[in-house]
């Protein structure tokens, strides 16, 4: 009887354990879509599933990276960081620390470009002003 209800307590652990995985999506999938930058909505980063980001100005297609996001990027590494790489035809790689994917629904993409520690604010409406 014993081993019975250790059991069934066990049961009852495994869904509540998986659902806090579930609510909320991954940034992979939160990226997914167009993002306009804030300073000018005429340039925007479309990500798409592939793994590939295309860049417009001005609805000009300017350039495709392929993209990552993972915990490390060229020299940073933390388990508590995500980063997100670009890497253009030739190989070079661009590197950017998440700050935050649309949190709370907000439509913000917050970027810091490791390379000179710039901020940069995307928004997934151009009627949102990241920047104050």
């Amino acid at each position: 009887m014993k081993k019975l209800f250790l059991i069934l307590l066990l049961l009852l652990q495994i869904p509540a354990m998986s659902g806090k995985n579930q609510t909320e999506d991954p940034s992979s999938k939160k990226i997914i879509g167009t993002w306009y930058s804030d300073q000018n909505h005429s340039t925007k980063w479309v990500f798409s599933q592939d793994g590939k980001v295309y860049n417009y100005m001005n609805n000009a297609f300017k350039v495709m990276f392929r993209y990552t996001i993972s915990h490390s990027c060229q020299n940073n590494s933390d388990d508590n960081i995500e980063f997100l790489t670009f890497m253009d035809k030739d190989g070079n790689e661009f590197c950017f620390r998440i700050n935050g994917i649309n949190e709370n629904k907000n439509g913000i993409l917050s970027l810091t470009n490791m390379s000179n520690m710039e901020a940069l604010l995307f928004v997934n409406n151009i009627n949102i002003k990241a920047g104050n």
